[in-house]
């Protein structure tokens, strides 16, 4: 019985080899119908991938074209300083961009006045491959990006701007007579009143070469003369960005010297908190918030011993000893400038003084010889160390698509 039931067994599996070819050859089908639909489109997509790739890099050419524009005012093809927008930056010329003979693809771009910063430019580029016209298939991708150039107030008034009083004494020396390239300038210029006292010596380029005179010391100027001679919150933010592009962003408080030293280009010290001062209204951020920035001696990086840029700080600056610098100091607060040995900047202070906490000093240290002399080059290049020309604003660059 038993074999009789084995027997059995094994003559029910007769046949099932030709259900098990089919379902094999089924599949197999399957399998070589979808690898060649995949054959078929892989080479359609990666020519689609090809051609978004190159309408972007055609974008990018006319930002970059843009932004020699800018930098190249007296150029005939450049954009004149103040701005005149003309073909092909209103976004209507089509510009061929060839690769070894060959058009790649085209841009139109689009250059304004940004509507916030007079020192910016709002830039839209869109580019095409491989070309704009026809009924042919193309591929379009635009950017958007906001050229920045910092404002080098050199329109200050003065040598040393303070939006708050002036103590001027000791040997302390303040001089805008040697430059006259943007403009004559006054020693000072504050808000409230100026006391000199002691041996200092302030001079304005009046002519007279007579020290501390109406015209060499301008003071209780009304608050709203200084408007054009401060940055904005957005300008901060600009500034910020290039700090820590350079490396040279800090926050809180900071001391410069010997064992800290100051590279050259923007230094921004900011708040604690980061945070602009009283960016949500008058008196909203604690003094406890604002910088506090100490310079002694030696405190200069570059093997020349003077510090060439601009230094920002979102508070207060205190300097002492025997330091050198070229370029524009900018401090939201108060600044104490106590000197020594050959110490002195070249180029303007300016203290914004948005908390009138004390009045700003000079030298209040007979012994001190505190030197500030007006330089319009050195203000505007921070002694050759800061970018003149447009850059790309860090997170600006925006890609849209066509």
């Amino acid at each position: 019985m038993l074999i009789y039931r084995l027997n059995m067994l094994i003559r029910s599996q007769r046949g099932v080899a030709l259900p098990m070819a089919l379902l094999t050859v089924l599949i197999l089908s399957a399998l070589i119908i979808a690898f060649s639909m995949m054959a078929a489109s892989e080479p359609v997509l990666a020519n689609n991938q090809l051609q978004v790739a190159q309408a972007r890099a055609v974008a990018e050419s006319g930002v970059e074209r843009a932004i020699w524009a800018l930098n190249n005012p007296a150029n005939a093809n450049g954009i004149p300083n103040p701005p005149v927008y003309a073909a092909p930056y209103t976004g209507v010329t089509p510009v061929p961009v060839m690769v070894n003979g060959a058009q790649m693809g085209v841009f139109t771009v689009l250059v304004t006045t940004n509507g916030v910063l007079t020192n910016a430019r709002d830039i839209v580029a869109t580019g095409w491959t491989p070309t704009n016209t026809g009924t042919g298939p193309k591929v379009k991708q635009r950017i958007q990006v906001t050229a920045f150039q910092i404002n080098p107030l050199t329109n200050l008034p003065s040598a040393l701007t303070v939006r708050g009083e002036i103590g001027a004494g000791g040997h302390a020396l303040i001089d805008s007579r040697s430059d006259t390239s943007c403009g004559n300038k006054s020693g000072t210029t504050s808000k409230g009143a100026t006391t000199v006292s002691g041996s200092a010596s302030i001079y304005g380029a009046d002519g007279n070469n007579v020290q501390n005179q109406s015209g060499d010391v301008i003071q209780n100027v009304a608050d709203s003369a200084f408007n054009s001679s401060t940055y904005t919150n957005t300008e901060l933010d600009a500034l910020k960005a290039l700090a820590r592009q350079n490396g040279t962003y800090f926050q809180g408080t900071v001391t410069f010297n010997s064992s800290n030293q100051m590279p050259n280009g923007i230094v921004y010290v900011d708040t604690v908190s980061g945070q602009n001062i009283d960016k949500n209204g008058p008196n909203t951020t604690p003094i406890s918030d604002f910088a506090s920035v100490d310079i002694h001696g030696n405190a200069p990086l570059d093997a020349s011993g003077i510090f060439s840029g601009m230094l920002i700080v979102a508070g207060s600056l205190s300097i002492s000893g025997n330091f050198q610098m070229h370029g524009l100091v900018y401090t939201l607060n108060d600044f104490t400038y106590l000197g020594t040995g050959t110490g002195q900047i070249v180029g303007a202070v300016m203290s914004q003084n948005v908390r009138d906490v004390s009045a700003t000093t000079i030298d209040t240290d007979t012994s001190g010889n505190s030197t500030i002399i007006w330089n319009c080059n050195y203000v505007k290049t921070g002694g050759g160390a800061l970018p003149s020309t447009f850059t790309i604003e860090t997170g600006t660059y925006k890609e849209i698509s066509g």
